[in-house]
């Protein structure tokens, strides 16, 4: 699935690409749908293109970033992974039966866990991790969003009692995934209560609205949303930054870069069942668009992935 120029994504034929000396050649499984594929997609907030994804066009044509499935060829340098290998992790260009991937950005696939749940893996189940590591254990913990990508790894993997906030018909999901309490925010926004640590994964709502729903102790944590503009698209997070030396509340911003040692992590749970990827729904390649877009409009019951 190729994007030329941004705002257009294309089914096209395109050589296998080339392995570079660290890199290895994957054949594509599956390929997990985050809002992030979106925004690289668009080139919006232009913040994205400044980024080194390319100013007035992108420079990886090909979509996708999350990936799961089998070696086909290793560059000089590899020495970790071996052709044959079943891996997961991240790459430019997961949206095709090809790919190249650092293997520095990949870990070993559980032999139980499915290609549609190690690529619904990577990026959000990295970014709840690291939220949940800033966090610390034994708190209360609001999740606002928490029947999103992000929001279910969160309600697993954080270790204290849980509120999630959803819509009323994500509610048995979250409950299955472990919250011990559901605030439906279509009648009741973030409920009533105080916690030690609110983790914002939705992005909608003003810092100061969040802040009252933590203790004077607590931990915000911003872990990503709908960035609002098409310059910077950041603003929100920018304001807490300012904020920060002024309250006795921690605001705590996450801009999250995978490694394979947190692929590692979570492989493990993976493993042992102690982390179960929610998965909504499943998409052909040829339906990336459709995929995509049920993503961004909020009907996802957590992860979206494409299979091959």
């Amino acid at each position: 699935m190729v994007h030329r120029t941004y705002g257009h994504l294309e089914q096209a034929e395109l050589p296998v690409p080339v392995v570079q000396d660290d890199e290895v050649l994957i054949r594509v499984k599956a390929a997990g749908v985050d809002p992030g594929v979106y925004y690289r997609m668009m080139g919006v907030p232009y913040l994205v293109r400044m980024m080194g994804f390319g100013f007035t066009r992108p420079k990886q044509p090909v979509a996708g970033g999350d990936v799961a499935g089998v070696v086909e060829k290793v560059g000089a340098k590899v020495t970790r992974l071996k052709v044959g290998d079943e891996v997961f992790g991240t790459s430019e260009g997961s949206f095709a039966e090809f790919v190249v991937a650092k293997e520095g950005l990949l870990a070993h696939k559980p032999a139980n866990v499915s290609w549609e749940q190690a690529a619904a893996v990577p990026t959000s189940a990295t970014t709840a991790l690291r939220g949940v590591k800033a966090a610390g254990p034994g708190k209360k913990a609001l999740v606002v969003g928490a029947a999103g990508g992000v929001g279910t790894f969160l309600v697993q993997l954080h270790e204290g009692e849980v509120t999630a906030v959803c819509s009323g018909g994500k509610a048995d999901l979250v409950r299955q995934l472990g919250a011990a309490h559901v605030v439906d925010y279509t009648t009741d926004d973030l409920g009533t209560g105080t916690y030690d640590v609110v983790y914002d994964v939705y992005g909608g709502r003003d810092i100061s609205v969040l802040r009252r729903r933590l203790t004077p102790d607590g931990k915000l944590i911003l872990l990503g949303g709908k960035p609002k503009g098409k310059v910077i698209g950041i603003g929100r997070t920018l304001r807490a930054m300012l904020l920060n030396p002024f309250i006795r509340q921690q605001i705590v911003m996450l801009f999250v870069f995978p490694t394979t040692q947190e692929f590692e992590e979570l492989g493990e749970r993976l493993a042992d069942g102690t982390l179960v990827p929610a998965l909504d729904r499943t998409f052909p390649l040829s339906e990336t668009k459709e995929a995509i877009a049920h993503v961004m409009a909020g009907r996802a019951k957590g992860k979206s992935v494409i299979t091959l």
